[in-house]
């Protein structure tokens, strides 16, 4: 099987598979495609309604009884709970807390805090510490 990878930021996303039959990898593709085609994301600022790509959220977290977004440096409401964020996001994604969810390649680092609690310190500034019900699957994710 061959793959080709193109990236463009003048097209929507896609994926097409030229085979003589269909396989179980073939239909797995199409379940994971249409897996994530329904899985459509809007944040809202202010009166603004404004779809967000799952690749760019640094970070989902609570705020007032709301669950935000944080994409580059702008935060936006939505209508999710983290439960749902949870269901939505991959493995590239990663709960640090009861109201955080954070992107992995967003994380810059970790700071150790005099209590010894965890401190997870993303790349736009943004910091909130890993739980302690959180901090063994912390450390086993990135072997510390």
């Amino acid at each position: 099987m061959k793959f080709f990878l193109k990236i463009s930021q003048d097209e929507e996303p896609s994926v097409t598979v030229v085979c003589n039959k269909i396989t179980n990898t073939v239909s797995k593709i199409e379940s994971i495609c249409k897996e994530n085609q329904d899985e459509i994301l809007y944040g809202y600022d202010g009166d603004e309604i404004v779809p967000l790509n799952l690749c760019e959220v640094i970070c989902f977290f609570t705020k007032d009884n709301k669950v935000c977004a944080y994409v580059g440096d702008k935060e936006y409401s939505t209508k999710l709970r983290i439960k749902q964020v949870l269901d939505m996001v991959d493995n590239s994604f990663i709960k640090i807390n009861q109201g955080c969810v954070a992107s992995v390649s967003n994380i810059e680092k970790f700071a150790v805090s005099f209590g010894g609690a965890l401190k997870v310190v993303f790349k736009n500034g943004y910091s909130d510490y890993v739980s302690r019900r959180e901090t063994s699957n912390i450390k086993r994710r990135f072997g510390l």
